[in-house]
């Protein structure tokens, strides 16, 4: 069927990169192979680990804060669900200390009961936790307006629709909160946390005071509902420094009262890396899906699972086009979505972006469908992307993961390409890495 000018760009619309999946977009969450959200739910309704650190880890772009998502809708109707939007809560992300992030939980678990349940948390205990974290901050942050920060605090449920997301538990508070309608939360405009906080050390006292009123918060809320906090957005630090004076340089992330479950960087699937903090977080690996066979003869992967693979990338692309009442063969030419899921090498963000792009081919040309040529222009443009920050420091190092299987270890520049998605995860009864797919050829053993 020939698409109207005004159709295809609903269609662009509905691919844009930079959309995330939010609350209320079940319609748009595929559970692929890999996915963890169900596995975290078994092990807190079996009640293995009730106050449990989940670290759910994985490449940017793999769809962590999509599984985050999931799980909050299906631990709605168990749990007091706190979900922390960090990205849409602070500027800077990457300069959180662990203090910064405690308090935030607090703030959200205050916000969540005010305007998602009708439920107010003491003014004693808000105080208290407010008292205890302005001893943790900088001088020069000392200022700060408490109330300020916490209608800066982004909740990942803000965009929760209808009677359905109201906690029906019995005590009065619960019951009042029958008519809490979380869609119409204010819009936040972020904190002015993010590097706020001063240098600290476990063991620290104001530390153990912050830690005990963010407890007396969570108490609050878990008398009528057992409360569990996501918390997203820690993925997105970029630098090894950061990353490891969150998870391994503090015990704080992993002392809340409360299942507490953080998106986390690709970085802690390295054994390396995880053996500093294995002891105080469980790990989910959020793998890249498997689109093609592997490149390395000793990885060998059944023809069902690449098959089930290319199904379910297929499916997040059918389930966008379903909201204008299309399908796949709508708009794609014969082989053109096969050839851009292989390309996208089973990274959800990179297929979004490589449909966005071959859509913006065709809004230019005029073209009916999604041809060769659409697809052949998407992958020059995402493929120059990756090639302009390659140095010869980097190839030796995509070589070398080609070539076994995982990193090499080397320090910053492992670190680095992991991070950005140049090497990416993938598993199959054991976890394995390889260069991104779109870097194929681009140089000598690639």
């Amino acid at each position: 069927m020939a698409l109207t000018q005004d159709t295809w760009k609903e269609v662009y619309a509905a691919f844009d990169p930079t959309m995330r999946v939010e609350f209320d977009d079940a319609d748009l969450y595929v559970g692929r192979p890999g996915a963890v959200a169900q596995s975290i739910v078994d092990d807190l309704r079996l009640g293995l680990d009730p106050f449990g650190k989940w670290v759910v880890c994985g490449a940017m772009g793999s769809g962590k804060s999509s599984e985050i998502v999931q799980l909050a809708r299906l631990l709605w109707n168990s749990h007091a669900v706190i979900g922390l939007d960090l990205p849409r809560s602070v500027a800077r992300v990457d300069r959180l200390a662990p203090a910064e992030v405690l308090y935030l939980i607090g703030l959200a678990a205050i916000r969540a009961a005010r305007d998602l349940w009708n439920h107010d948390i003491s003014p004693q205990t808000i105080t208290e936790l407010h008292a205890s974290f302005s001893p943790l901050l900088n001088e020069s942050a000392r200022e700060i307006n408490p109330g300020e920060i916490l209608q800066g605090v982004a909740l990942l449920t803000a965009h929760a629709l209808g009677g359905s997301a109201v906690v029906a538990g019995a005590g009065a508070a619960a019951r009042a909160a029958a008519g809490a309608v979380p869609g119409k939360l204010k819009v936040t405009r972020g904190t002015t946390l993010g590097g706020s906080a001063r240098a600290t050390k476990d063991g620290d006292p104001d530390l153990e005071r912050l830690r005990a009123a963010v407890d007396a918060v969570l108490a609050e809320v878990a008398t009528y509902r057992p409360p569990v906090v996501l918390v997203d957005g820690l993925d997105k630090i970029q630098e090894l420094r950061p990353i490891r004076d969150l998870f391994s340089g503090s015990q704080l992330l992993s002392l809340p009262h409360a299942p507490v479950v953080y998106t986390g960087p690709i970085t802690l699937m390295l054994a390396t890396e995880w053996q500093q903090v294995a002891g105080r977080f469980h790990r989910a690996r959020l793998t890249n899906v498997i689109s093609r066979r592997p490149d390395l003869p000793h990885i060998v992967v059944d023809d069902d699972k690449i098959a089930a693979g290319v199904a379910a990338l297929k499916e997040v692309v059918a389930h966008r086009l379903r909201r204008m009442d299309l399908v796949p063969d709508d708009i794609f030419a014969t082989g053109s979505l096969a050839r851009l899921i292989e390309a996208s090498g089973g990274l959800l963000r990179d297929l979004i972006q490589l449909v966005n792009r071959a859509i913006r081919w065709c809004l230019r040309h005029d073209a009916v469908e999604i041809t060769a040529q659409a697809v052949d222009e998407a992958l020059i443009e995402l493929r120059r992307e990756y090639e302009i920050t390659l140095n010869g420091k980097r190839v030796e190092e995509l070589v070398y993961v080609a070539r076994n299987g995982e990193p090499s270890g080397n320090g910053e520049v492992s670190a680095e390409l992991l991070l950005g998605g140049y090497v990416l995860p993938y598993a199959n009864g054991r976890v394995w890495f390889a260069p991104h797919a779109i870097l194929r050829g681009l140089r000598p053993g690639l």
